[in-house]
C-alpha cells in the first residue's frame, strides 16, 4: 500500500530535466547555453515555425525525414505540448508571440477583439527595446496573424499559401542578416478542415499535408545551412503547432484528462547543435482505477441508495468526538446545460445524513429548509469543485459551506472530510480534500448566538466555535438529494447530478493531513490501514448488480437502492483513472505556447523584466 502511494503522490518519472525559469529568476541571465556547452564567436539567430493545426501524435506518427532525421538528434522535444484553447488560432498565436496566456493578453477570439497590445506586446517588441537594432522578420499566411502579432519586426509579409511562404522565406534566408525569423503554415489545419478530412494522419489529405511540410522545413533548413557565413551563426529552431484539431480517438488512446483532447494537443521541438537529445514524455495522470459502481441521476429520474430507518441513527455523528467521511466519485459531464463547464453544478447534494426542519419539523436532506437551518451533513457539487455543508443545532444551526479543490475530469477522485473536536477551547476543526490535497474554507454565517465562526487563510482548516452537534432523524443516502438546488424541473439544470460513486467510509477518528494524503488514493480498504479499527460504515459499491449496496462495517447498514424513473440509478463496470492531477499541474509538466518567446528571449541572453510579467519557462536539454 505504501508503495502504491510513493508512485502516485511522488515526482512523475520523466525522460528528461527541466529548469523553470520563474519569475523570481527573471534577472538572472544565463551564462551559457543551456546544457552548459559554451559557443564561442558564433552569432546567434533563430527560426521560428509555426503549423497551425498540426496535432501533435499525428506529427508523431507521421513520414517526417526532415524533421526526424535533422532536428530530433540535437533537441528538446516533445509530441505531448498543450495549446491555451483548442477554438481558435488567434489565442494560440498570441501565446506563442507575447509570451502570456491569454488571461493576460485577452485574445480571445479570431478577430482579436480585446487584445490588450498596450501591456502584452510581441516579444519583438520587448527585444527591441532592449536590443534596438536587432533585426527580425515575419512571415505568414495569415492575415489576421500579419495585422496583429508583428510588431517590432522590420519585415512583416503576408503571403497567399505555405508554398509561396516556402520560397520567399527561403530566399530571405540564404542571405539576409535578420537574427530572428519566423514563419506561420496552415496548410495543414486546411487539410483538416477539408471536406473528407480530418485531424489525423488516417485520413489521406492530413496525411499528406505533414509530409508537405516536413519537405517545407526541410527547404528552410537548407537555407539556412547554405548562408555564406553559416560556419560562424549558432542557430535555433524551433518547430511547433499553435493547436491540434478536432479527432476522436479509440476507447484505449482516451485517459480522459487534458491530454486526450485532441484539439490541445500540439507538438513543439526546440533545436540547437549544443542540445542532447531530450524527450519530454507525457507525465503521470494517474493510476488505473477497475471495478463497479453506481451511477445516479437526478431530478427526474431521482435514483437514490437509502440505509432503513431503523439503522440510519447509528451514523449519527453527535458532539462528541472526531470522525472523517471519504468517497470515490467520478463526476459525469453536466446533463444539459454545459455553458459553464462541462464539469460544473451548481450545490446538488450526493451524499449525506440531513435532519428535520426546525422550522416545521418536516423530514428533509439536502441544503435545508431555506435558511439552511438543520442538523446533518451534505457532500454537494459545487461548480468544478465540491463543498462539505455541516449544520448543528443549539447554537450551531446557520451551518457552513467548506471548499474543496476542483476536479475537472471524467476520472474518478476521492473526497474526505475530517472532523477534529477540540474540549479546550470549544472548536472544531474541519477539513477538506480532493485526492489528499487539503481545500479552503471561504463561507460561513453570522450567529446571533455565543460561538461565531471564525476563518483561517487560504489553504488550511475551518474552525468552528460552537456547539457542533450532527444528530438527526434523516436516513444515511447516496445519490439524488430531496430539496438538491437549481435542479431538475426549476429549468436550471446545474443542480442535476450525473455521478458514479464507489468506497463510502465512515471513520471514528480523524485522519490526520499526512495519513488522508498517503491513503487518499487506496481503491480497497483492509486491516492494513491504521484508521481500520475506528470504521463506522463501509459501503465499497463492489456487488456489480442488484439493488442492495451492502454495508461491511460494523453495523451492516445496507442501502436499498430506488428510482422514480428508469436509469436512476445503474450498475457500471469500469476501468479508468484515479487521482490524475488537475490540468494546472499537468500543463506545467509539458511545453506551452507561452514558453517558446521565453526560449528564445534565454538564448539571446535577454533577461526577461519582471515588469513584463511573462508566463512561460525556459526548458533545457540533458
Amino acid at each position: 500500500m505504501r508503495n502504491f502511494k510513493a508512485k502516485l503522490f511522488g515526482v512523475p518519472l520523466f525522460v528528461l530535466t527541466l529548469v523553470a525559469c520563474n519569475s523570481k529568476f527573471d534577472k538572472v541571465l544565463p551564462p551559457s547555453q543551456p546544457n552548459g556547452a559554451k559557443i564561442v564567436n558564433k552569432t546567434p539567430k533563430v527560426l521560428y515555425i509555426i503549423a497551425d493545426g498540426a496535432r501533435g501524435t499525428s506529427v508523431r506518427d507521421a513520414d517526417i525525414p526532415n524533421i526526424k532525421g535533422k532536428l530530433l538528434p540535437n533537441s528538446i522535444y516533445t509530441w505531448s505540448s498543450l495549446a491555451d484553447t483548442g477554438s481558435n488560432d488567434a489565442t494560440n498565436w498570441a501565446d506563442l508571440i507575447t509570451g502570456v496566456t491569454r488571461a493576460k493578453h485577452k485574445v480571445l477570439s479570431e478577430d482579436f477583439a480585446g487584445y490588450d497590445k498596450t501591456n502584452y506586446p510581441t516579444i519583438f517588441t520587448r527585444i527591441k527595446s532592449i536590443v534596438p537594432n536587432m533585426r527580425i522578420a515575419s512571415f505568414s499566411t495569415s492575415a489576421a496573424f500579419n495585422a496583429n502579432l508583428t510588431g517590432g519586426t522590420d519585415v512583416a509579409q503576408n503571403l497567399s499559401n505555405d508554398a509561396t511562404l516556402t520560397s520567399t522565406m527561403a530566399d530571405f534566408l540564404k542571405t539576409d542578416t535578420a537574427s530572428i525569423v519566423v514563419g506561420e503554415f496552415s496548410g495543414i489545419e486546411a487539410a483538416g478542415k477539408a471536406a473528407g478530412s480530418g485531424f489525423d494522419i488516417s485520413y489521406a489529405p492530413y496525411k499528406a499535408a505533414i509530409g508537405t511540410f516536413d519537405t517545407e522545413v526541410g527547404t528552410l533548413l537548407a537555407s539556412i545551412a547554405s548562408r555564406p557565413n553559416y560556419a560562424n551563426e549558432n542557430w535555433l529552431v524551433i518547430v511547433t503547432s499553435n493547436r491540434g484539431g478536432a479527432f476522436t480517438l479509440k476507447a484505449s488512446d482516451d485517459d480522459k484528462t487534458i491530454f486526450s483532447d485532441p484539439t490541445l494537443n500540439t507538438f513543439t521541438i526546440i533545436s540547437n547543435p549544443s542540445y542532447n537529445q531530450t524527450f519530454i514524455a507525457k507525465p503521470f495522470v494517474g493510476n488505473v482505477y477497475t471495478g463497479n459502481s453506481v451511477r445516479f441521476l437526478g431530478d427526474p429520474q431521482k435514483g437514490v441508495g437509502q440505509v432503513s430507518d431503523s439503522l440510519s441513527h447509528f451514523y449519527n455523528l453527535g458532539d462528541t468526538g472526531n470522525f472523517t467521511i471519504s468517497v470515490k466519485v467520478k463526476k459525469h459531464k453536466n446533463p444539459v446545460n454545459v455553458s459553464r463547464g462541462d464539469y460544473y453544478y451548481e450545490w446538488p447534494g450526493f451524499i449525506g445524513k440531513k435532519g428535520h426542519s426546525p422550522t416545521d419539523n418536516t423530514p428533509e436532506t439536502g441544503w435545508g429548509d431555506g435558511n439552511g437551518r438543520s442538523p446533518g451533513w451534505d457532500f454537494c457539487l459545487f461548480y468544478n469543485g465540491w463543498r462539505f455543508m455541516p449544520g448543528g443545532i443549539n447554537r450551531y444551526q446557520a451551518g457552513d459551506e467548506i471548499a474543496g479543490p476542483d476536479f475537472k475530469d471524467e476520472n474518478w477522485h476521492d473526497l474526505t472530510a475530517t472532523v477534529v473536536r477540540r474540549p479546550t477551547d470549544n472548536h472544531v476543526i474541519i477539513s477538506v480534500y480532493t485526492d489528499g490535497v487539503l481545500g479552503l474554507a471561504n463561507r460561513g454565517y453570522s450567529e446571533t448566538s455565543p460561538g461565531a465562526v471564525s476563518y483561517d487563510i487560504y489553504n488550511t482548516n475551518q474552525s468552528l466555535s460552537a456547539d457542533f452537534n450532527l444528530d438527526n432523524n434523516s436516513v444515511m443516502r447516496v445519490g439524488f438529494t430531496p430539496g438538491e438546488m437549481d435542479g431538475g424541473n426549476s429549468g436550471n439544470t446545474f443542480g442535476k447530478i450525473d455521478v458514479e460513486i464507489k468506497e463510502l467510509k465512515i471513520f471514528r477518528a480523524a485522519m490526520t493531513q499526512v495519513d488522508v494524503k498517503q491513503y487518499a488514493c487506496d481503491q480497497t480498504l483492509d486491516a492494513s490501514n491504521p484508521y481500520y479499527p475506528y470504521i463506522l460504515g463501509y459501503w465499497p459499491f463492489d456487488e456489480g448488480s442488484g439493488t442492495v449496496v451492502h454495508d461491511k462495517g460494523p453495523i451492516g447498514g445496507d442501502m436499498k437502492l430506488s428510482q422514480a424513473q428508469a436509469n436512476g440509478y445503474t450498475w457500471n463496470h469500469f476501468s479508468d483513472l484515479i487521482c490524475s492531477p488537475a490540468a494546472s499541474n499537468l500543463r506545467v509538466q509539458v511545453p506551452q505556447g507561452a514558453d517558446l518567446p521565453a526560449q528564445i528571449l534565454a538564448f539571446f541572453n535577454i533577461a526577461r523584466r519582471s515588469a513584463w510579467s511573462l508566463d512561460g519557462k525556459v526548458w533545457t536539454s540533458n
